[in-house]
């Protein structure tokens, strides 16, 4: 599951020289490559990703003087050992992140890699590195695109190491969507509506919880934007784990607490 912790004053990193000229997009992602990696103030609190080795990544947004957007750029390192110190940061690639809020999410997938996500101008733009670290893909816009303020993405990692990234949606036939990456293979799948509110007018936050059900169903519970005392829920009809795809309940029901209990 995603991960966000507040930790100590993060310090900049030290910057490696990478001039360039342009400006704009790529494959769906915002992006400054006019700025040289030169880290500045820091923006948001870090990210913490735990790894199942015991060690922590850390991901962090960064401003940068010489950019021409004005925006932060994702940074990131990686602990050495299990409770050990931090190796350098490095940034993770030109795409910005935000203007609206600073968000950053992020979790280790089935092989061992990591899979990245920001917020790019209301949608995500998403990003892998392999197991062995290095280089980092190239940013691609992820497709979900929440309504504003109705929260962000939210990731979960099933029993079987299937990914799972859920977000709230404003397609008229669903009220929230997912994508699934197999474990088997490390492919996301296209999106996938997560059923509807019964009610006209009815907006949903991203999921508050996700629970996996002792039959492998994902239980997911979500607070209706600018409701302060309504929830929902909503259960998989039987587990999918990302073909077929169309496995989630098509209602939403009413619950009077977070969790739905």
């Amino acid at each position: 599951m995603a991960l966000a912790c507040a930790v100590a004053l993060v310090a900049a990193p030290a910057a490696p020289a990478a001039p360039v000229t342009r400006a704009g997009t790529a494959a769906g992602c915002s992006m400054d490559d006019q700025a040289q990696g030169l880290p500045g103030r820091a923006s948001g609190t870090p990210v913490q990703v735990p790894r199942r080795d015991g060690r922590v990544d850390q991901f962090q947004a960064f401003h940068d003087t010489t950019g021409r957007s004005g925006l932060p750029f994702v940074w990131h390192r990686s602990q050495r050992e299990p409770g050990g110190a931090y190796g350098d940061w490095e940034r993770v690639s030109a795409g910005t992140v935000g203007p609206k809020a600073v968000f950053i999410t992020g979790i280790e997938n089935a092989a061992g890699g990591l899979e990245l996500f920001w917020l790019d101008h209301g949608g995500f733009c998403h990003t892998a590195q392999g197991p062995d670290g290095g280089a980092w893909s190239a940013p691609e816009g992820f497709g979900l695109q929440p309504a504003p303020y109705h929260g962000f993405l939210t990731l979960f990692k099933r029993s079987n190491g299937t990914l799972v990234a859920m977000a709230s949606s404003t397609l008229w036939d669903r009220s929230m969507e997912s994508r699934t990456q197999l474990s088997s293979d490390g492919v996301w799948q296209r999106a996938t509506g997560m059923g509807k509110v019964p009610e006209s007018g009815v907006g949903l936050s991203a999921p508050g919880t996700v629970t996996e059900l002792p039959d492998r169903r994902l239980k997911v519970t979500a607070h209706e934007w600018n409701a302060d005392s309504r929830y929902w829920q909503l259960t998989e009809v039987v587990p999918n784990d990302g073909r077929p795809s169309g496995w989630w309940g098509a209602r939403w029901e009413r619950c009077a607490t977070p969790a739905c209990d």
